[in-house]
């Protein structure tokens, strides 16, 4: 069977371009159900009046997302679903079941397997989630663990999307940024010994998504959000174009550890490109920013931290700024890990 040969390669196109590319094959939403589809962090199903259902799915690959010498079995479960959680964390969705598909290679031990699974019901029970099913496969390029998970909300209640972002309302984040990326480059580079070491890696390979600091945002009224899996100047920027405004960002008040700054000299590239953060990126009216931080502190968490303001978008449309300590604003690069380069 001959092989078409139109088109560019992927890797030429791009994560993001080929996404938009598939959404305009999709279509609009066939359904009114469907309340929200393509390009968000989740999408919405109303399967009855006054029930709403979330779902999300992510996928982890060896040596893309996660290697067998630096983490343990374990670590890749929890990892696998914790990337999962957040994508209903940015919605405000309260996670119910999981579904777990996994391609392995066949060299792997039973023991392995099983601690992977170990890891994820781990993390699931801290949640209320149910590993309620799955597929085996074989996967000869290497192990692949695939997750779907669902979660609900009521109707009535509004869930946070990328595109609800208005000018006025206050940029937050929901904890310091840049750790994980670290934790990927002392993993890299072996730097075993430096300050900040353990938790770094720990931010890297056993990241805690917010599902309850995403509930906290949407029942105080917040309504844009997403999930930082991409960096701040990657995942904001989709926000600002989701919602076609532009963002500021205060340099100074964008929550990066002394231990990433002490470190590594691009820190500022780790704490604000590098991804898999799984914090919550919110924006909000004054009044409800200072709700949000209420509820925080009556649940016992540290508040969120306010990095920036958005703002009307310009003549060349929606774009993300940064305002030094100097109070000098300029255009920043956007930039996310993506894959095939």
């Amino acid at each position: 069977m001959r092989v078409p040969s139109g088109g560019r390669l992927v890797k030429e196109v791009g994560e993001f371009p080929l996404i938009d590319m598939i959404d305009a094959v999709v279509g609009a939403p066939p359904s009114a159900r469907l309340r929200v589809g393509i390009g968000d962090d989740a999408a919405v199903w109303r399967p009855r009046p006054g029930r709403d259902l979330v779902l999300s799915t992510d996928m982890l690959v060896q040596d893309v997302h996660f290697r067998l010498d630096w983490m343990d079995w374990q670590a890749i479960g929890h990892k696998a679903l914790a990337a999962n959680l957040s994508d209903l964390a940015a919605m405000g969705a309260t996670p119910r079941l999981a579904f777990v598909s996994l391609g392995l290679v066949g060299s792997e031990r039973d023991r392995q397997v099983t601690d992977l699974y170990r890891g994820m019901t781990a993390l699931g029970r801290r949640f209320g989630v149910i590993v309620a099913g799955g597929d085996l496969s074989s996967s000869p390029g290497g192990v692949v663990v695939s997750v779907t998970v669902v979660g609900e909300t009521p109707a009535r209640r509004t869930v946070m999307t990328r595109a609800a972002a208005r000018p006025g309302d206050i940029i937050g984040v929901t904890g310091p940024l840049g750790m994980a990326a670290a934790g990927l480059r002392v993993f890299q580079q072996q730097l075993l010994t430096i300050d900040g070491s353990p938790a770094m890696r720990e931010a890297y390979s056993r990241p805690m998504p917010r599902v309850r600091e995403g509930r906290l945002l949407v029942r105080s009224g917040v309504r844009a959000a997403m999930d930082l899996s991409d960096g701040l100047l990657g995942d904001l920027p989709k926000l600002c174009q989701a919602s076609g405004v532009s963002a500021v960002i205060d340099v100074a008040r964008v929550p990066i550890a002394n231990a990433i700054k002490w470190n590594f000299s691009d820190w500022f590239d780790l704490g604000l490109r590098g991804g898999e953060d799984y914090e919550l990126l919110f924006t909000a009216p004054p009044a409800v920013f200072a709700r949000v931080c209420r509820a925080f502190r009556r649940a016992g968490l540290r508040g969120p931290w306010r990095i920036g303001e958005i703002v009307e978008a310009g003549k060349s449309g929606p774009e993300v700024k940064i305002r030094e300590a100097t109070g000098k604003v300029k255009p920043v690069e956007a930039g996310a890990y993506t894959h095939w380069g």
